[in-house]
């Protein structure tokens, strides 16, 4: 179950959003306007309220609840699930509205509450994301659902949502996901950082270093198929650190020789190969889109066929799907 949460000042688009005809079901509200009332009575009664605190910028909370495709929730259900949540985050006198919306494949609900207390007091929102985790986990237990891991335990950062359609219209895992699986799957013993290099590059997979003020490496890239990604950007578990720390390693008197070598020559051939790698002060790469058509990265799609679960890509896919208006797509935060 993942809970995605939206902070806005507005709430005409975020009830426009949730009450889309034909597309929502209005399953439980404490306001006196109903579903046929419009979206403007809506609007409208939520704002006499949040005039009780006019200097409060953001007073729209503005949550998503998900499940996995092949989950199932009744609206009884479902409703308990967002009463837990309003109590637990602390909305226990607040205007809200409850809607599911019927238009994807993901079961999911929306709820949209005043942080603005019926009293004129103002729901504290420190903490908001960790606090949804643990309701989250929760919830999971009660209805028997299937666990997601906390964003602490997430080691990959997951894929975009472009990557999502595209992986789970083709079947073929996104180049984010090649390369964090090729990497994997190459560090399951401690070895050099030559060794490392070369043996990315039997993959087609090029590494950038990036050197700092003191001559020492502080940061690792890489580039398949013409995409880059920095180590960070393919998740925790993948920063020049992270890498270290599972067993990359390197002799001082090597880094110069490392990072120096041009990308036309050769590398020591310390594995009966030729890598290329590259000295560069790495920006932010675009998203991943593409797959590979070289024979030599066909042994990586089999493994990301294998070890990705399509299913948990569907789920995720969920997170980023239809993001409410632009008034709404600040302060986002995810509880896994």
């Amino acid at each position: 179950m993942i809970a995605k949460t939206i902070k806005g000042k507005g709430f005409r688009g975020a009830v426009a959003y949730d009450l889309q005809k034909g597309k929502s079901i209005l399953l439980d509200t404490n306001m006196s306007a109903k579903h046929k009332a419009g979206v403007n009575a809506f609007a409208q009664e939520f704002g006499i309220v949040r005039s009780l605190r006019p200097n409060l910028k953001k007073a729209v909370c503005h949550v998503s609840i998900s499940i996995h495709p092949n989950e199932t929730l009744t609206d009884n259900e479902w409703c308990k699930v967002a009463h837990t949540w309003l109590n637990d985050m602390g909305f226990t006198n607040n205007q809200y509205s409850i809607s599911r919306h019927t238009d994807t494949k993901h079961p999911h609900i929306h709820i949209l509450v005043n942080r603005v207390g019926l009293d004129g007091s103002v729901v504290n929102d420190s903490y908001d994301y960790k606090r949804q985790e643990v309701i989250m986990r929760k919830l999971e237990k009660e209805f028997g659902l299937i666990n997601v891991q906390n964003s602490k335990e997430v080691q990959k950062t997951s894929p975009k949502k472009g990557e999502l359609e595209q992986a789970i219209r083709k079947q073929e895992p996104s180049v984010r996901m090649l390369l964090q699986n090729c990497i994997d799957n190459i560090l399951q013993r401690p070895m050099p950082l030559q060794e490392f290099i070369n043996e990315l590059h039997k993959n087609n997979i090029e590494v950038k270093l990036n050197q700092a003020s003191t001559g020492r490496i502080s940061g690792i890239s890489f580039s398949l198929n013409g995409i880059n990604f920095k180590g960070s950007k393919l998740g925790k578990s993948f920063t020049w650190n992270a890498l270290q720390k599972k067993g990359i390693y390197y002799e001082n008197g090597n880094v110069t020789q490392l990072i120096n070598t041009d990308s036309t020559s050769n590398t020591p051939n310390t594995a009966n190969t030729t890598s290329t790698t590259s000295f560069e002060r790495t920006g932010t790469f675009g998203n991943a889109f593409s797959t590979p058509q070289s024979a030599g990265e066909n042994k990586i799609t089999e493994q990301s066929r294998i070890t990705e679960n399509f299913a948990r890509l569907e789920k995720e896919l969920c997170r980023d799907r239809q993001r409410p208006q632009k008034t709404f797509q600040r302060d986002t935060g995810l509880s896994r």
